[in-house]
């Protein structure tokens, strides 16, 4: 796969001025200017959406922040009871793999063990497996060996084949089977045959991916999350608040995360 558009409209990169910028704590870098600019190199353009594929700032502990705690990620799995161990989750927008990374990062260390996740997640427009890498190698200091990981084994993927593919990962917290489906998020969440625990919604945003949060999907996702499953996404804006209500979800706006000021997260009634 080639991306000479997006080097050509980004080859100096770009820069983002990150208003009221916040940083965790735990970070400790001390004084936080009121504007932070930030050099967005070009393999984190999506050109198909004119946007990147994530915060450049900590998106690890960002996707941590707003996906695993907002859908109670820990809670649930608590709830599960003596005797089960399967989990699912939906995710809408893989990109290049950064939700997942974290993720594997966050259960090796929460404790858990024999817990058999599915996770269950679309792209229209998949990288190969070089700019996999080279998007996540940003976090290779966090988070190397899982990034070898994935871009190994997401190598042998036929991208360019459109519907379901399969990637199974053994952990130290269990086995994490990825169902991949190379399409349209509607498309996937239709093809879902078992409803899922929770869901990350982490699409471009809606006035870059429109499409991504149109009511139809979302109603589709309400239909495919268990009653006291959760959803959680970065997004405030209130056709997606609205969106998520009319699927059936109890919705409440929260703190974000260093720049973001509120994300969501939502319970399905």
């Amino acid at each position: 796969m080639t991306h000479e558009r997006s080097k050509q409209a980004c080859s100096a990169g770009k820069t983002l001025s990150l208003k009221d910028a916040r940083v965790n704590e735990s970070r400790n870098m001390g004084c936080v200017p009121d504007f932070l600019t930030v050099e967005i190199p070009p393999y984190l353009l999506n050109e198909h959406y004119d946007d990147r594929y994530f915060d450049v700032v900590n998106a690890i502990e960002e996707a941590k922040h707003v996906f695993f705690q907002g859908s109670r990620l820990m809670e649930l799995f608590s709830a599960m009871g003596p005797g089960r161990n399967a989990f699912r989750i939906g995710e809408t927008g893989f990109g290049a793999g950064r939700v997942l990374i974290a993720l594997l990062d966050f259960l090796d260390d929460c404790g858990l063990t024999d817990i058999a996740i599915t996770y269950n997640s679309v792209e229209l427009h998949p990288v190969n497996f070089e700019r996999m890498a080279a998007i996540l190698g940003g976090f290779r200091t966090e988070v190397g060996p899982l990034i070898d990981l994935l871009v190994r084994t997401y190598s042998r993927v036929e991208i360019s084949r459109p519907g379901w593919h399969q990637i199974q990962l053994t952990r130290p917290f269990g086995l994490l089977t990825l169902n991949l489906w190379i399409g349209e998020a509607l498309e996937m969440v239709h093809a879902l045959t078992i409803p899922c625990d929770a869901w990350f919604l982490d699409g471009h945003g809606p006035k870059k991916n429109p499409s991504m949060w149109r009511h139809e999907l979302l109603l589709a996702i309400g239909e495919k999350t268990v009653t006291g499953g959760t959803c959680a996404t970065y997004t405030v804006a209130g056709e997606v608040r609205r969106g998520l209500i009319a699927a059936g979800f109890s919705v409440e706006q929260c703190p974000g995360f260093g720049g973001k000021k509120s994300v969501l997260k939502a319970i399905k009634l």
